[in-house]
């Protein structure tokens, strides 16, 4: 199959050219500059310059693509995210999804897929949640579940199968948000962000590493599939089990906690909400409909293998 890549030079989709192009897939990634052009060459694909928000540099780079791909995010990573920061991953988003289906519909591609994230769903009281319940977004999560809308939209009208797939937290050796957590922890500015006036209350989270986030999407592919799926390992995590095994991998002291309403002045309202707010689903129906397993099947597993793969880079924050 020849597939594009929209985002192949991010943490996901550099993984994705790797992982189709060992298939023995064509692969074409969209870049923007000549260190995109060496990260998509280096992971076997071919390179296209391009912008997610501009229609008329995507069609040449999708042309007899039989599956279209928007694995394109801008998600914050600053400590702090600003409004404009946000603002920014929902032009990608949202303009990035209308742009890549009128792609798809006008190289009549067979398929078109979009990854989306499990906490567009997460309910009030903190329950348990799967691919039945009921939307529940907030400020960050809007634009997730507008791209879906547009996406499924726009296979019903123009004859394409559509697969969406809501990832848990997802983390990897890559992943500019992992990095700043493990400089944090190793200096000692990570705290545990808790609920509650003390700040006592854990969230529940449930993640994937990247490497079963982009083997999933490529296995959905591979099965022509279409439909909407939670993509997460076997065991969500309270966030204070999940930093406290990310510290101990790094040889670094336990986190102190902070309650989220103090953690507000230094990281702002929506990564408390992220951090105080549980998400535990489960990974059920994507493993029933598919034959896939996750090689990281906890959050112990794909810790200890981020630190391994840092460590085989000399990458120290210390």
């Amino acid at each position: 199959m020849k597939i594009f890549v929209a985002g192949a030079t991010g943490v996901l989709g550099r993984r994705l050219v790797e992982q189709f192009n060992t298939n023995g897939h064509d692969v074409v990634g969209l870049t923007r500059d000549e260190e995109g052009d060496r990260i998509v060459s280096s992971q076997g694909g071919t390179p296209h310059r391009g912008d997610v928000t501009d229609y008329e540099s995507l069609v040449g780079g999708a042309e007899e693509a039989d599956v279209v791909i928007h694995a394109a995010t801008a998600i914050p990573t600053a400590q702090k995210p600003t409004a404009e920061d946000w603002e920014q991953n929902d032009r990608i988003r949202i303009e990035g999804a209308k742009n890549l289906t009128r792609v798809a519909a006008e190289v009549d591609a067979n398929q078109y897929v979009q990854p989306s994230v499990v906490w567009v769903a997460r309910q009030p009281d903190g329950s348990k949640f799967d691919e039945s319940a009921d939307p529940n977004p907030d400020r960050t999560t809007k634009s997730a579940l507008e791209a879906e809308s547009i996406v499924e939209t726009a296979g019903e009208e123009h004859g394409f199968d559509t697969a969406i797939l809501r990832y848990g937290w997802f983390y990897g050796p890559e992943s500019a948000q992992i990095r700043n957590i493990a400089e944090n922890l190793v200096s000692g500015d990570m705290p545990i962000v808790g609920g509650g006036l003390l700040g006592r209350k854990d969230a529940t989270v449930s993640c994937i590493h990247v490497e079963d986030a982009a083997s999933a999407l490529v296995t959905a592919v591979e099965s022509d599939a279409s439909g909407l799926w939670h993509v997460v390992d076997e065991e969500p995590v309270a966030v204070e089990s999940f930093l406290k095994q990310f510290a101990s991998e790094l040889n670094a002291d336990d986190p102190s906690r902070i309650p989220g309403w103090l953690a507000r002045f230094f990281i702002g309202k929506d990564n408390v909400r992220f951090f105080t707010n549980s998400m535990p689903t489960t990974n059920r129906a994507f493993k029933r409909e598919f034959d896939w397993e996750p090689t990281y099947p906890t959050y112990r597993d794909g810790v200890e293998a981020v630190v391994e793969a840092w460590e085989t880079e000399n990458v120290s924050f210390v």
